[in-house]
Order: C-alpha cells, then sequence, then structure tokens
C-alpha cells in the first residue's frame, strides 16, 4: 500500500503529554487564593451595598406613605401609637400600612400584624443574631433589625415626630420647619429608637473607654437608645419628613457636645 513520504503507520504514533509539576501547582493554586483574596472584599462590599440600597428603598417607601398620610388627615402625622397601656390599638405601622399596601389587623397585638413583621419594614442589612453590644438574651428566631420610628414626648421644644397620644394630639407636620432635617425613621432594633434629643433619653457618653457605646441608662443591655446606627457599616439609612432617605455616618448621627447633648440637627425638630 503507498503510503506518504512523512506519514508513519498509526501503531507508531506516539503522543506527548506532560504532567504538571507538584512546584507549577502550587503555583496556580497560590494565585488563585490570592485572586480569590482580592476579590472577596469587592464582593462583600458590593453585597453591603446593596443590602442598603434595598433597606433605603423601603425606607422612601414609609417615607412617600408619611407624606401620603398627611395629605389625608390635615397635615397631622401619624401618631407612634394610640394608647401606650393598650398593644392592640394601632401603632404608627399599622396607621401607615394602607399606603404601602399592607392590610391593618384591628384589635391584634401589634407584634403579630403583617404592618409589624413585613419584609418593607425588615432591614436586609440585619440578622438573627443579637445586635452588637446586646446585654440579654435574644431569641435566634427574632431579626435584629427594622425600620423604625423616631420617638419622643410631645411638647417645647418637641423631641421627636412620634409619640403616644394618650391625651395629647397627632403633630402638625409644619410645626417642623425644616422637614428635610428632620428625621422620621431609621434602622433599629424593633420599631423605635428612642430620641437623644429628649431629656430623658439622653446618651451618658459619645463612646466609652472600652469602645463600646453607651446607651440611656433606662434599658442599659439596649445599645444605642434602640437604634442600629451601624447597620450598614459604620452607618445607617435614615428617612426625612420630606420623604428623602441618606446614609448618615455613625460618628456624626451619635456625636455628643461637653453637655453631654447630641448634636446632630436630624435629631431636633424644633430648631
Amino acid at each position: 500500500m503507498f503510503m506518504p513520504r512523512n506519514q508513519k503507520p498509526e501503531g507508531r504514533i506516539r503522543k506527548s503529554c506532560r504532567a504538571f509539576t507538584l512546584i507549577e501547582l502550587l503555583v496556580v493554586i497560590a494565585i488563585i487564593a490570592i485572586l480569590a483574596g482580592l476579590l472577596l472584599p469587592a464582593l462583600s462590599k458590593a453585597k453591603a451595598k446593596a443590602l442598603a440600597i434595598k433597606c433605603a428603598s423601603n425606607m422612601k417607601n414609609w417615607g412617600f406613605a408619611t407624606v401620603m398620610y398627611l395629605g389625608d388627615y390635615a397635615d397631622r402625622l401619624p401618631p407612634f401609637g394610640d394608647l401606650s397601656s393598650d398593644y392592640t390599638a394601632d401603632f404608627w405601622h399599622a396607621k401607615l400600612a394602607p399606603y404601602v399596601a399592607l392590610r391593618t389587623q384591628p384589635g391584634t397585638n401589634f407584634g403579630s400584624t403583617v404592618a409589624f413583621t413585613s419584609q418593607l419594614r425588615m432591614c436586609p442589612g440585619g440578622s438573627y443574631a443579637a445586635p452588637p453590644f446586646w446585654k440579654a438574651s435574644w431569641p435566634t428566631t427574632d431579626w435584629n433589625c427594622w425600620i423604625g420610628a423616631n420617638f419622643g414626648a410631645y411638647g417645647k421644644p418637641l423631641s421627636a415626630p412620634f409619640y403616644y397620644t394618650d391625651s395629647t394630639p397627632t403633630l402638625k407636620a409644619s410645626r417642623i420647619k425644616k422637614p428635610s432635617d428632620a428625621m422620621l425613621f431609621m434602622d433599629t432594633i424593633t420599631h423605635y429608637v428612642y430620641s437623644p434629643a429628649d431629656v430623658n433619653y439622653q446618651f451618658t457618653l459619645d463612646l466609652d473607654k472600652n469602645g463600646v457605646k453607651d446607651t440611656m441608662p433606662q434599658y442599659d443591655y439596649a445599645p444605642y437608645n434602640w437604634g442600629r446606627p451601624t447597620a450598614h457599616g459604620s452607618g445607617a439609612n435614615v428617612t426625612l419628613l420630606d420623604g428623602h432617605v441618606e446614609r448618615v455616618a455613625f460618628k456624626k448621627l451619635w456625636q455628643i457636645n461637653a453637655s453631654g447633648k447630641v448634636t446632630h440637627s436630624f435629631w431636633y425638630m424644633d430648631d
């Protein structure tokens, strides 16, 4: 049989196959580890930013709901709660429920309502672990970060936009002269933060010598006056009275002066 000059019989073909050496394999593994080490922090930051953006979107919904509520109720904000002694009475999230497409459940304990447990109020930056610096037991079934109201007391000066209305009228929004500078909601442990602008809820210190945030003496086991000012890295999302949302650095939101008063303008309603 005729065969081209340069072609060898099939049985004589030898294929050269070179395997990786151990050193080459280790070098490849090291390169992959280095790349992973460079990428993982970036991916982690991207995920944290995405969670903060989702939280801000939820907060905008509650902010817009509040603005619509004002239009329907003669410029009056919803109360923090109708009755301080009755947990089946409506709270702020129940009052705003119709404006965020959630149903109301009159006569139900507020902690069991759809408006309270909805994912629209849940901050995705939280977890089922105890909040940072929490000093009591924590149920493993409880989420630790929710959109909550800025809570205080009615009076002069006004310490917060939300308060119980057992014997006081709901707040006229027009009393607050700078709606873009007045905080309605922020990241909280449950559904409120005690406003440090109220003399009864002032911080004792900004940061103590051990780096642990102090809180008001009445609830020394609950850090940050029940707020979560570090829910998104070193800051938190807040909703202002005009409906817009901002991220505020923890050190700015929680800063106090030499007299022990919190300094950030978002806490002050009358100034």
